[in-house]
């Protein structure tokens, strides 16, 4: 399997990703990828948008890796949408890709041609969930006290007025 990322899209989607500049955005979704690693062993490249020529671009596009991960930054011609698609028209096993993004326009694009859909929320939540769903469990049951509202239920449950 391979997963092909729309890192704005998912930047967008998330708090977790917030910061003040689009930089640090997207190493914050790559720290999340390298550390949660939502893609489990499967190969995964980030394609983000890129608003300037690069001289250096090859059709359309250049291709980086950020702390490891492979990245692709669309040119001012093409975006990180037609980028996605031109990968999953191109491969050999398109229904070995899963594209992770909540863009419809994509979902429409690549519609047919085999490749998966996963959406941000399930890409997110898939190992940030499991990490971090005890200690956010303990967090709620520590901060809210539930025994007076458990008290006046019991009472009118067992009609103790």
């Amino acid at each position: 399997m391979e997963y092909i990322v729309d890192g704005y899209n998912v930047i967008k989607y998330s708090d977790l990703f917030n910061a003040k500049n689009l930089e640090t955005s997207r190493n914050k979704l790559i720290d999340f990828i390298i550390e949660y690693q939502p893609h489990g062993k499967n190969t995964i490249i980030v394609v983000f948008d890129c608003k300037s020529k690069n001289p250096y671009e090859f059709d359309g596009y250049t291709k980086t890796s950020i702390k490891g991960i492979k990245t692709i930054f669309s040119d001012g011609q093409k975006t990180a949408d037609d980028v996605i698609v031109d990968y999953i028209e191109n491969s050999e096993k398109p229904y070995n890709i899963v594209v992770v993004s909540n863009d419809k326009g994509i979902y429409r694009r690549i519609g047919g041609k085999g490749a998966k859909k996963m959406s941000v929320a399930d890409f997110i939540y898939i190992k940030h969930k499991q990490k971090t769903s005890l200690n956010n469990l303990i967090k709620i049951n520590q901060k809210d006290d539930f025994s007076e509202i458990s008290k006046e239920l019991s009472d009118l449950w067992l009609k103790k007025r």
